[in-house]
């Protein structure tokens, strides 16, 4: 778990998270990433990281609920 958590928050430069930037060029800038976790089966250890939005969620995602009860790691 402690590998997973360490790869899902190493950062850019610019603050931005390496993995999911890797994501996002990978799929050609077709999707973004909405969360990001690890899951211990054997534990139920979670963690999880989202992107934050320093100009502000962009409007085609203001209605999406990204709460717990909503989303499967």
């Amino acid at each position: 778990m402690s590998e997973c958590k360490a790869n899902l928050l190493l950062q850019q430069p610019d603050g931005s998270y390496e993995l999911m930037t890797e994501f996002v060029i990978a799929g050609k800038k077709e999707w973004d990433w909405l969360v990001a976790g690890c899951k211990n089966d054997r534990t139920g250890e979670e963690f999880k990281v989202y992107p934050e939005y320093p100009k502000g969620k962009p409007p085609e995602l203001e209605d999406l609920d990204f709460s717990e009860n909503r989303l499967e790691v």
